[in-house]
């Protein structure tokens, strides 16, 4: 069987056009792609992507990613060229001099613990080492009643943990956030990423140098490294975190829900192996 190049070629010339739309078609949707906002993760060519600080800012993705700024800087430049920004950032958290800033670092992982939530979590992370699986409500309630743990408020909160992790079950950038596999056991990555958010902003904001907040760097990553066994465990953790202390403010928590879309879009950035890659699926746990 013979191919009649010069038949196929005379038909490309005269039909030239269905050949030309098909290509542009094609170009144009990778570049659609590319130029979507979860496309890929923020992230500066002035700073590593690479290498222990940059292992240790990834720490803080999710929280400083979702305040606009690129993972991997520890200088938090968008801050430093917004004047609005910084006074928003040290009226919301109280920061107007390094000794506050200092403190908060210090003590913003216990500010974060919720003694019954934590309890709570601790107790369903126990059932689930037993039994392999994730347990569902009901009987993680029983489990509760046995355990003493009786009252209003038991069933709201775990109503509110479940109600969130619905929200979870979906996929980022092709990343399913939480699996029926998976159980979220804490949700102290939330401090912890808020930690090393925080240390970065501290430069920013004039309190300290990038030198500075290494040694903070490295501590939070190695406490969250310590606790957790991957990153898209801190991430599930994170996310949950998160949202629960909406909850815990005052927000409903369907909106407490909405609200933490922008970090599942995050957490499946910096898990995404495509667009030049995130940070943690490049970065070793």
């Amino acid at each position: 069987m013979s191919i009649d190049l010069n038949g196929i070629i005379a038909w490309l010339t005269e039909n030239w056009i269905w050949p030309a739309a098909i290509i542009g078609a094609i170009v144009l949707f990778f570049i659609i792609v590319s130029l979507l906002p979860d496309a890929k993760i923020r992230t500066s060519a002035e700073f590593p992507t690479t290498g222990d600080e940059a292992r240790d800012l990834a720490i803080g993705a999710i929280q400083i990613t979702t305040a606009m700024g690129a993972w991997n800087d520890p200088t938090a430049k968008h801050l430093t060229e917004s004047k609005t920004l910084r006074r928003n950032l040290s009226s919301m958290w109280g920061l107007d001099s390094r000794s506050e800033w200092a403190e908060t670092l210090a003590e913003l992982p216990e500010r974060r613990r919720e003694p019954l939530r934590d309890g709570l979590l601790e107790l369903r992370a126990r059932l689930a080492a037993q039994t392999g699986k994730r347990p569902s409500k009901r009987e993680w309630v029983q489990a509760a009643k046995a355990e003493g743990a009786t009252g209003r408020q038991v069933t709201t909160v775990i109503d509110n943990i479940v109600g969130i992790e619905a929200g979870l079950r979906k996929k980022a950038l092709g990343t399913q956030v939480l699996p029926d596999s998976a159980t979220i056991a804490s949700a102290d990555a939330y401090a912890l990423g808020q930690v090393a958010a925080l240390a970065t902003w501290g430069v920013a904001l004039g309190f300290a140098t990038r030198e500075e907040i290494r040694p903070i760097l490295a501590d939070v990553s190695s406490r969250a490294k310590a606790q957790f066994g991957s990153w898209e465990e801190f991430g599930r953790s994170y996310l949950l975190g998160r949202a629960l202390r909406n909850v815990e403010n005052g927000l409903p928590l369907e909106k407490a829900v909405e609200a933490n879309q922008d970090g599942i879009t995050a957490y499946g950035q910096a898990l995404d192996v495509k667009r030049d890659g995130g940070p943690w699926s490049s970065l070793a746990w």
